[in-house]
């Protein structure tokens, strides 16, 4: 069965191919046009010097005249391609004698340009928003919908672990926000020990739905746990949690998504939303923290909650969501809608910082690590693919010197990404943004931060 990225690539290959097909037949009905590259300028090195470029020889131009009326002519130069010094020096590189074959169909003028590039771009304009539709959801006006595929319906507060065994596991993958949001959770309140996490792979081709692969189980992960939750794909975890719902040899028709809380005693999603797994993570801890009268960092104090969700909110808005709403849009007017928000996002939370160390109040909370996941990939992801703008985080000294010092502070958040795997994931699998699938340098997360 093939997959969607199977599907939409094999969309985008058919209409370039069509393209191509329309200009051969156009070809064939006119065989006196020659497909073979222009040699309007047979030799393109161009030499270092000034002296040299204005004597360069001009193998063969356009018989159009000069304002003055002279004809331009060759212009020769016995040390055409050298600069002064007398080495050889050139801009420009020889034609490889292997380079790819092309149809030369830009070069051969059939079919006119003004005519074949239209058509192109609109051919390729409709396929990749056909498959931008299929990748994620729009309104009319091609502004992205970040809809709601939560599973789970009974977030009550986690059991504490029974004779030192937890009943719960966690699906993560590293490239995702967030996952990265309560991962860095997990790291402030020291609960790694306490709940069992799966780190997902992503790809999309061998997954038989969504983008995640679980990897190979250790023998301590497969000990008193279900195969089909350690085994296969995030798909079969859904396919499982949902068995008694499921008719028999049905699948789970929603998307099949993490972060994912999973109780692995009873095979039952607890819930698959980031907001709410760091609320009953944080609770867990404060629990456990008063059962064992030890040091507390509570994420999310009493009386705070409102105040907290109007924070989420707010940066989700603006930064957080801004981000994937500039690299999702399919329409001018709806990038530049977001792309507003990001500005300002950014323009707001640089001024906050500069009279507050954290987001809110005088304490790290859970809105300060929802932060960190969108602040460590805007540089190198979202500025790039997601075309999100504003510049680097270096720019803004207030947001800057923050990042510094949450890192001084907590330094368990380094270890919380790996940030040239997040980032170079969404130039992996996000193709439909990024055609040529070439992933550029990004470094890890404590040479970006020493660099701001």
């Amino acid at each position: 069965m093939m997959s969607l990225i199977d599907v939409l690539a094999m969309m985008v290959s058919v209409s370039i191919n069509l393209a191509l097909a329309i200009s051969l037949l156009a070809a064939a009905a006119f065989p006196c046009v020659s497909f073979s590259p222009s040699s309007s300028y047979t030799d393109t090195r161009r030499p270092l010097s000034l002296a040299s470029e204005l004597s360069y020889r001009v193998e063969r131009v356009d018989p159009a005249r000069r304002p003055g009326g002279r004809r331009l002519g060759r212009l020769a130069n016995s040390n055409r391609g050298q600069s002064t010094g007398g080495g050889p020096s050139s801009l420009y590189d020889d034609a490889p004698k292997n380079k790819p074959w092309t149809f030369g169909i830009l070069t051969s003028g059939f079919p006119p340009q003004q005519l074949l590039v239209p058509f192109v771009k609109f051919l390729t304009f409709n396929v990749w928003r056909l498959m931008m539709n299929e990748l994620v959801t729009h309104d009319s006006d091609g502004r992205f919908v970040r809809e709601s595929f939560q599973a789970g319906n009974d977030p009550s507060p986690l059991d504490l672990p029974a004779a030192g065994r937890s009943r719960y596991r966690l699906y993560l993958g590293n490239p995702c926000p967030w996952c990265h949001r309560v991962k860095a959770t997990m790291a402030i309140l020291g609960l790694d020990a306490d709940i069992p996490t799966t780190t997902l792979i992503d790809d999309a081709e061998k997954a038989s739905k969504g983008g995640w692969i679980l990897p190979r189980p250790s023998p301590s992960d497969a000990e008193n746990i279900a195969d089909e939750l350690v085994t296969g794909d995030l798909a079969g975890v859904y396919n499982f949690c949902y068995r008694d719902i499921l008719d028999e040899g049905e699948r789970y028709s929603g998307r099949c998504t993490a972060p994912l809380l999973v109780d692995a005693e009873s095979g039952k999603i607890v819930t698959n939303e980031s907001n709410e797994i760091m609320i009953l993570l944080n609770d867990y801890a404060r629990r456990k923290q008063d059962m064992e009268e030890s040091a507390k960092t509570d994420l999310r104090p009493v009386g705070m909650e409102a105040e907290l969700d109007g924070a989420t909110k707010k940066w989700f808005d603006l930064l957080w969501n801004g981000a994937y709403r500039c690299g999702f849009a399919t329409s001018q007017l709806a990038y530049d809608e977001a792309a507003a928000d990001v500005l300002r996002g950014l323009r707001e939370m640089d001024d906050h910082l500069a009279s507050s160390r954290f987001l809110l109040g005088d304490a790290i909370t859970e809105v300060d690590l929802k932060n960190f996941a969108w602040v460590t990939r805007h540089d190198y992801a979202y500025t790039v693919i997601f075309k999100s703008p504003g510049g680097r985080i270096a720019q803004y000294s207030n947001i800057s010197r923050y990042v510094k010092e949450l890192v001084e502070d907590y330094p368990m958040l380094l270890d919380s990404v790996d940030l040239p795997d997040a980032c170079g994931s969404y130039y992996r699998q996000l193709f439909m943004l990024n055609f040529g699938r070439v992933v550029p340098y990004v470094p890890s997360v404590r040479e970006w931060i020493a660099a701001l």
